[in-house]
């Protein structure tokens, strides 16, 4: 469920109101804390807070006056739009962070302005940015090929044959997890042919939920999506691909960023190939 109001010009403008209006009182915000999830009388927001009655009462008053709280028999509550408030200003104040602490990293990258997604940068507070040096070349490099193995389902898109394509797929194809790839028309017929030449190979097929969606969409943009973390490398906005840099989470937050991302960009393009009807185009056939 969306707990986030779509803002027209006039909300904004009542939104950046009410920010103004709790940020320049801790006390109101905490009053709000208490009243977030529990109705609660003065006495028990004072048991909470440590805040003085007095003190409580008077900023109360504030709240009830500006509608953000209201009264029954001594008990406070909260508004239903004062919650949805609270989660708007929570995302507001997450974004914020997030867009200040990885400026520089985000100035050098083109973002795709027309996935919704990538408007709600939100959940990719506490992410961090792992980045190529002198002392280690192929550090972020190594980081997204890591993301790449060692899950239990991997959803994602890049735009190239990665170096060690031959670990990367045969562990795909060896092991009991699920794999579903946006990948460039070339890269697709890449890993499809490293596939039929890799199979007669293999003792067993233990896997039979790899599946390639190819695209022509042009798509600059690259992340994978794991049960484990969420990894994105970005283009730079003179459409080069950045193999230096990549952002990293493990938290859950951008697990179902990831998640909802993908699912965006799974509607631009065609249709799966799945594994089977890469080994087997033309059917199994009777015999297998």
């Amino acid at each position: 469920m969306n707990l986030t109001i779509p803002y027209t010009e006039e909300n904004f403008l009542e939104f950046q109101e009410d920010i103004r209006f709790l940020i320049n009182s801790e006390i109101r915000l905490k009053i709000l804390g208490c009243l977030f999830n529990s109705a609660a009388s003065i006495k028990q927001i004072e048991e909470k807070t440590s805040y003085s009655y007095s003190s409580i009462l008077d900023n109360i008053n504030k709240l009830e006056q500006k509608n953000f709280i209201y009264n029954i028999e001594d008990k406070f509550y909260l508004y239903n739009k004062t919650r949805l408030k609270l989660t708007n200003i929570l995302y507001f104040n997450k974004s914020a962070k997030f867009l200040r602490e990885k400026s520089d990293f985000l100035n050098q990258s083109l973002l795709d302005i027309h996935i919704d997604t990538l408007k709600d940068l939100s959940s990719l507070d506490g992410s961090e940015i792992i980045e190529s040096n002198n002392v280690d070349l192929f550090k972020a490099t190594e980081t997204f090929q890591r993301s790449l193995m060692g899950f239990k389902f991997l959803k994602g898109i890049f735009p190239y044959f990665h170096p060690n394509h031959d670990d990367i797929i045969s562990y795909w194809v060896d092991n009991d997890c699920t794999v579903e790839l946006i990948l460039p028309d070339e890269v697709s017929e890449a890993v499809k042919n490293f596939i039929i030449d890799y199979v007669p190979k293999s003792p067993g097929i233990k896997n039979k939920s790899v599946k390639l969606k190819p695209n022509d969409h042009n798509i600059e943009f690259a992340f994978t999506v794991s049960d484990k973390c969420f990894v994105a490398a970005f283009y730079t906005k003179n459409h080069q691909f950045n193999q230096n840099s990549v952002l990293v989470s493990t938290n859950e937050e951008a697990i179902k960023f990831g998640l909802k991302l993908f699912e965006e960009y799974e509607e631009l393009c065609g249709d799966y190939v799945s594994l089977e009807d890469i080994i087997y185009p033309n059917g199994r056939g009777d015999n297998h």
